[in-house]
């Protein structure tokens, strides 16, 4: 689920980038010739010559540039579930590891792998909040008992803790304002299958 909102996201991205290059292209008030298109050159030679750029116009020649059955795909650096998120995209049941590289951001993983906590319950939070303070006064009261009674449920030695995420006040009652309720092994553990 997580991996489909990001790939969304990045197909949305790059056509709102592929949008804004072609919109902008020659507005920069440089053109070649009259009506903003390059001027005919001469050529010494009479062979069509590959062009050192790309044009906008397809060739009428055959294609030489397809892929090689038996070679291996270049891959990313980062498989997707690498890419830390919002936490406001967790679901009950993801299973998830703390961003190192952003505060309050998650990196979805599996959960029979080893991961820092489980979402147990996410709740809407309505209403507004003048401190952060408050938020977090009712993030733990929404969060409180169902943490409770679903660790009681584990064996024993599974959980050592909770996570509960929340927005700042001033994002409070908005649409993407969620309470995650989590468990996690305890501080420098990791669970390593889902919670029964």
């Amino acid at each position: 689920m997580v991996a489909a909102v990001v790939a969304a996201a990045v197909v949305a991205l790059a056509l709102i980038t592929a949008s804004v290059v072609y919109l902008t292209r020659g507005d920069s008030g440089s053109e070649d010739s009259a009506g903003g298109a390059p001027a005919p050159s001469q050529s010494s030679s009479s062979s069509p010559e590959p062009s050192p750029t790309p044009t906008d116009e397809p060739s009428d020649e055959e294609a030489t540039d397809y892929p090689t059955p038996d070679a291996p795909s270049e891959d990313p650096d980062e498989s997707p579930s690498d890419v830390p998120l919002p936490s406001f995209l967790l679901r009950v049941g993801d299973c998830f590891d703390q961003s190192e590289e952003s505060e309050g951001a998650i990196i979805d993983r599996e959960c029979d792998e080893s991961h820092d906590a489980e979402v147990v319950s996410r709740k809407k939070l309505t209403g507004d909040y003048s401190t952060n303070d408050a938020v977090r006064s009712k993030a733990d009261s929404m969060c409180r008992t169902l943490l409770r009674n679903k660790a009681a449920k584990q064996p024993r030695g599974t959980v050592g803790g909770t996570l509960i995420t929340y927005p700042k006040a001033k994002n409070a009652g908005t649409a993407l304002s969620y309470v995650t309720c989590s468990l996690t092994a305890g501080k420098g553990k990791q669970l390593s299958k889902p919670l029964v």
